[in-house]
């Protein structure tokens, strides 16, 4: 009786395997992309982009076991519900909603990355300066209201290199893109 529990629970799981969530993300413009519009530097381009863009952008990097069902709803289902509160590809979109504005306080209550997340990718680990540097940009951000590019705190030609190097990042993460991890 007990292998046939286990047989029937096996079978069950191989035919599961044949079901996947929909990955699938809209073409990106890499002017709308938070990085890109704001002109963020490049050390907080690689912070943001290792604790927050898996989540909430579609930019997502998918680790390999993704691929296993029922985890791959799992997953799916939190990276989806991520960008409906704050996506990073849509900065046009969230740049003065609230959950843009509640970015530092989020990181400096160490509810982002969540812990989930953070025991899972190691690049999700942020140590105290990191996470101090991140709030200060996000808090800086918020005060701008969401655009360095217009009269932020740098200006000048600093803050337009600043612009197109982020410019360049967004383009390159369109280009390496979500289907690439896919």
């Amino acid at each position: 009786m007990l292998k046939r529990i286990l047989l029937i629970l096996l079978a069950a799981f191989l035919v599961a395997q044949f079901f996947r969530p929909d990955r699938t993300v809209p073409a990106v413009d890499p002017a709308q992309d938070m990085l890109g519009a704001t002109g963020a530097p490049p050390e907080v381009r690689d912070l943001v982009v290792g604790a927050c863009y898996d989540c909430h952008s579609y930019a997502t990097e998918y680790p390999w076991y993704v691929h296993i069902t029922p985890v791959n709803f799992i997953i799916q289902h939190h990276i989806n519900e991520g960008r409906e509160h704050l996506n990073f590809s849509r900065w046009d979109k969230y740049a003065g909603s609230k959950d843009a504005g509640e970015c530092d306080e989020m990181i400096q209550k160490g509810e982002m990355p969540p812990g989930y997340y953070r025991l899972m990718h190691g690049h999700g680990r942020l140590s105290d300066a990191q996470k101090q540097q991140l709030v200060d940009w996000f808090a800086g951000l918020s005060a701008g209201a969401g655009d360095r590019g217009n009269g932020g705190e740098h200006g000048g030609e600093a803050e337009g290199e600043a612009h197109e190097e982020g410019k360049a990042h967004a383009e390159e993460v369109e280009k390496s893109g979500p289907g690439a991890a896919q």
